[in-house]
């Protein structure tokens, strides 16, 4: 009888005091049961409808595509004015090594444009707008690998002299000698600033405005194939009113920077506008906000330019400008070349 007991305790098990105690889980259809993929098969709400609209989003979102996207169906109104963004102004040009040239803005002038490229060579130069000897309220420095094929174009907003004070407008090459620059500056009359700022106001309100925030928060815009060139234009008078600093590249491949800009605009020197050329295909441009989440608030807006199908035929014939807002070629001893170096005029 002894051994008959021991070999039946050996056969059943031993009940700890310690071991937990064995539960099950009741499985209902109205939690899913043990084995549900979410939260690692536990008992989880799962209506039908929940699935429902997990299938209806997959189904309704297209797979791959970008938020916004730079296209149209032609290209902008403003590229038929052959006063705006001039790419056959006279220029003058500054050989490398930190050259630099100075344009003082004359009495009642708030607008310029500016038109920077190079004989074929890699463009490095940087655009700075002085208020008084210290005080910079615009800057902004280019960096193209193709200073011919993709020149800078800009206009620049600030502040009017009669109001704010002199102002001077200074252009420079980098440390580098082997990258000279061409330049060429439009200052505009009071009647075409108040023209393009109409323009501008158009194109602002019709067009669709991104926001960025600020503390290097990124945006990337894909530029559909048939676009030549793009304008941009930033403004922060909705968002903060506060100046904004960010990196623009333009890139053709992946992270091919074919072309890159550090801007810089303070409240006073707003709105920017800017046109950009992007030949051949695959572009797509990043913006890079550099100023502190709290403070670097700004809209931007990316439209088309010029369309490769009908953009209008470039000519030949100088640009319509007003030798620096002057009645006469020499009023501010500048001659034809709206600069100091009138005998450095490049045709």
């Amino acid at each position: 009888v002894g051994s008959s007991l021991l070999a039946l305790c050996a056969i059943l098990p031993v009940a700890s005091a310690f071991a937990p105690a064995q539960t099950t889980r009741p499985g209902t259809s109205l939690f899913g049961g043990e084995n549900h993929p979410i939260n690692g098969g536990l008992p989880t709400f799962n209506p039908p409808s929940r699935d429902r609209a997990q299938d209806e989003h997959v189904d309704e979102t297209p797979p791959n595509q970008s938020s916004y996207i730079v296209s149209g169906d032609r290209s902008s109104e403003l590229s038929y004015d052959p006063a705006a963004f001039p790419s056959n102004l006279p220029l003058q040009q500054i050989q490398g090594g930190n050259s630099r040239l100075t344009y003082k803005m004359p009495q009642g002038a708030d607008r310029a444009q500016i038109f920077i490229n190079s004989h074929g060579r890699p463009l490095k130069a940087r655009v700075e707008l002085w208020l008084g000897p210290i005080r910079r309220v615009h800057f902004i420095d280019i960096a193209c690998m193709n200073g011919a094929e993709t020149p800078y174009r800009g206009c620049i907003k600030f502040k009017n002299t009669d109001s704010a004070g002199p102002q001077t407008l200074e252009i420079s090459t980098s440390d580098d000698q082997a990258f000279p620059a061409l330049v060429g500056v439009d200052i505009m009359t009071p009647d075409r600033s108040k023209e393009r700022t109409a323009i501008f106001d158009a194109i602002w309100k019709s067009s669709t405005k991104l926001y960025s925030q600020g503390d290097k928060t990124v945006r990337s815009i894909p530029i559909a194939d048939h676009v030549k060139s793009v304008q941009l234009l930033v403004w922060s008078k909705d968002v903060g009113k506060k100046s904004f600093k960010a990196n623009v590249e333009f890139l053709q491949g992946p992270n091919c920077k074919r072309q890159y800009y550090e801007v810089q605009c303070g409240g006073g020197t707003q709105p920017y506008h800017a046109v950009f050329e992007v030949p051949g295909n695959g572009w797509t441009m990043r913006w890079t906000n550099t100023k502190t989440l709290h403070d670097g608030s700004h809209e931007f807006v990316v439209v088309p330019y010029e369309l490769e199908d009908d953009a209008p035929a470039e000519s030949d014939e100088m640009a319509p400008h007003y030798n620096g807002f002057a009645e006469r070629s020499d009023e501010f001893g500048y001659a034809n070349s709206l600069g100091p170096h009138g005998n450095r005029v490049w045709h």
